[in-house]
């Protein structure tokens, strides 16, 4: 039985939730679109929230990641520690009803259905990329390294919660770098980056920024494209949320061999692997189904002729 305080804070947090956009109109993706996605691993699409949906959401989604930040555990720990002034939090959904109608809304799941080209998908988990003033670099990283899935049908959700200029970080992507496997990692330091960009380059890979990106904005990659980003060198912080979906249907898989003398950079995707296996598909077996509740069904195509 919760005591009063408790059961009057869900019921406040019940009724905020109820009256917020419910987020569940159609953002329709065109073949070119789509195409752009397909060839290129990374797609900028354009107000996939108006400014009274991301009005409305904004506040207490801020209050979410500062009030969870001071608690961050496991692999929030790991990547805050590798860059000073990040708040970084993991699964807002699973903390906060008015995160979870936000992360889970059926807008965002058709989306990632439609570009993956698959009839359903699943949350994987969302994460607070609030890069602060001075916020440092993101090394250069694919994020379907670090998912124990066997598929390749994984795509990350870069969400600003405000308007995104060049000083504020915005991502650097390696097109066509999806359909290349795993191609490595970087360190987050500045030299590190450039030698690691640099040869990518030499193999004739292009890397592109969108620069700007408008708040209701979203930048949208494959799991399998390499991306990384720059220091903050604004005096705000960088507002961003991250959603990732998968296929329905994926399994879990177990890691890949670890060498011998292996960089750091594997041991310390060895331990994020652990740690996803751990929040998002807690019991779930080597080759079982990556279902369960911490890894929801976000949309299904039969729901529309269900609406």
């Amino acid at each position: 039985m919760m005591h009063g305080t408790q059961a009057t804070a869900v019921d406040v947090a019940g009724a905020r939730a109820a009256s917020l956009p419910p987020l569940s109109s159609a953002y329709s993706l065109s073949a070119a679109q789509l195409s752009t996605f397909e060839n290129a691993g990374h797609i900028k699409l354009p107000g996939v929230l108006a400014a009274d949906e991301l009005e409305a959401y904004r506040p207490r989604l801020n209050e979410v990641v500062v009030t969870r930040n001071a608690q961050s555990h496991g692999m929030e720990q790991k990547v805050a520690g590798a860059g000073k002034n990040w708040m970084f939090v993991n699964n807002l959904w699973a903390h906060d009803a008015t995160a979870r109608a936000f992360v889970t809304c059926r807008r965002f799941g058709r989306i990632a259905a439609d570009l993956l080209g698959v009839d359903a998908v699943r949350l994987f988990r969302d994460q607070s990329y609030f890069k602060g003033a001075g916020g440092a670099n993101t090394a250069w990283h694919q994020d379907a390294y670090f998912m124990p899935l066997d598929t390749k049908k994984i795509v990350t959700m870069w969400i600003p919660l405000t308007r995104i200029t060049r000083d504020l970080a915005p991502m650097d992507y390696v097109t066509g770098s999806h359909h290349a496997g795993y191609l490595g990692t970087s360190n987050g330091d500045d030299a590190s980056l450039d030698r690691f960009a640099g040869a990518l380059v030499e193999k004739g890979y292009a890397i592109h920024n969108y620069e700007t990106l408008e708040a209701g904005d979203v930048a949208a990659h494959s799991a399998w494209t390499l991306h990384s980003s720059r220091s903050n060198t604004s005096m705000m912080t960088r507002e961003v949320i991250v959603i990732v979906f998968f296929a329905d249907g994926a399994r879990m898989t177990r890691d890949p061999p670890l060498l011998q003398n292996a960089p750091a950079q594997e041991h310390f995707a060895r331990l994020i692997r652990k740690q996803n296996r751990e929040t998002s598909l807690p019991g779930i077996q080597y080759g079982e189904l990556a279902q369960g509740p911490m890894v929801p069904l976000a949309y299904c195509r039969s729901w529309e002729a269900q609406s």
